[in-house]
């Protein structure tokens, strides 16, 4: 579609990182024009240029803009425009919490993503609803305001590997309130944006580096792996107390991750975690150091970015990621992330 604008949505907080990402990599091809918390659409300035179909790591979805809607008659006009192909609703809010959508907006948001699937469907629309997603699926992107009042945003784009395959990359998981830290809540985000949440991983083996207090150590231990935990901080006794309920085996080495015996450590673990508060070029050396030693089948990382000068290095990163990660390497920063994204492998 041949069309003069892209959108792209984000976490509150990173629009100004995000603009500066798609400035370094589109300089004088794409321009910021309509601007809202946690959304941006973009000017395509040359008619000949064909933007990639993810546009940042920064960028939560992005896409092709098909503008404003008031109206469910204006909504079905612009999925006309589509063609004949059959599309996926992807109805969601533009503005979230890093913990996650209220169960009450959610609720709005379905009651529209009824609304919108009736009227294509009388309007003769194909919608497709099987799951998983598969490569190429048209997604009709709808990106809900924050009052009933706001029109919502029309935008689309085609799933690719590497993309969130739930609406708006928000997968509908709450931090639980006896888990030990956010670490619980990222992990399973990570998980269902690779859609790695789907895979039996009881009685497989994870290293997690930078473990304590114990979020991700609990998320692992709730879907009965074993894990060899690395922190010089203590863990929360909630880890140790599922760990003996469950009948897994948990071991805490209480040291930092660049002191490792690395002939001591598991081998070909099913998982490797990092969630160390290090600066990448601190701590991307050591992971190279580790990943070498054990040959970990798959990767998830949260890489930190507390600085604007850190954040416009975030794809020199992912490169170096590359080099010693198991294929395929994607980097997204999911809801629950603050300054720093995830980078998954495998």
């Amino acid at each position: 579609m041949n069309t003069p604008f892209r959108f792209t949505t984000c976490r509150a907080g990173s629009e100004a990182t995000l603009k500066r990402d798609i400035a370094s990599h589109f300089a004088g091809e794409l321009t910021p024009a309509f601007m809202k918390p946690q959304f941006i659409t973009w000017k395509v300035r040359s008619p000949g240029f064909s933007p990639p179909k993810n546009l940042s790591h920064f960028a939560r979805v992005s896409g092709i803009s098909l503008g404003l809607c008031k109206t469910m008659a204006e909504a079905v006009e612009h999925a006309r425009k589509l063609g004949p192909r059959p599309v996926r609703l992807h109805v969601f809010p533009r503005v979230t919490d890093e913990d996650g959508v209220k169960a009450d907006t959610w609720q709005r948001i379905d009651a529209l993503a009824a609304e919108i699937s009736a009227a294509l469907a009388q309007a003769g629309i194909p919608l497709e609803t099987r799951l998983p997603l598969s490569h190429g699926d048209l997604i009709l992107d709808v990106v809900v305001g924050e009052t009933q009042e706001e029109p919502f945003f029309l935008g689309c784009h085609e799933h690719q590997p590497g993309m969130h395959s739930q609406p708006g990359g928000l997968p509908r998981i709450a931090l639980p309130s006896e888990v030990p830290s956010r670490a619980w809540l990222k992990l399973e985000q990570a998980l269902a944006w690779r859609g790695w949440d789907q895979l039996d991983l009881r009685g497989q083996t994870a290293l997690d580096l930078g473990c304590a207090p114990g979020g991700a150590t609990y998320a692992l231990i709730q879907r009965g792996m074993s894990v060899l935990g690395v922190d010089t901080g203590e863990m929360d006794p909630r880890v140790l107390e599922l760990a003996k309920a469950k009948g897994v085996r948990f071991e805490h080495w209480r040291t930092a991750a660049g002191r490792l015996n690395l002939t001591a450590l598991p081998q070909e673990p099913a998982l490797l975690l990092c969630d160390i508060n290090l600066a990448p070029p601190e701590i991307i050396p050591t992971l190279c150091r580790i990943q070498d030693a054990v040959q970990a089948r798959r990767l998830i990382l949260t890489i930190k970015l507390n600085t604007p000068a850190l954040e416009d290095r975030a794809h020199e990163f992912i490169d170096t990621i590359r080099d010693f990660a198991p294929a395929p390497v994607f980097a997204t920063q999911l809801a629950g992330n603050r300054r720093e994204i995830c980078a998954t492998a495998g």
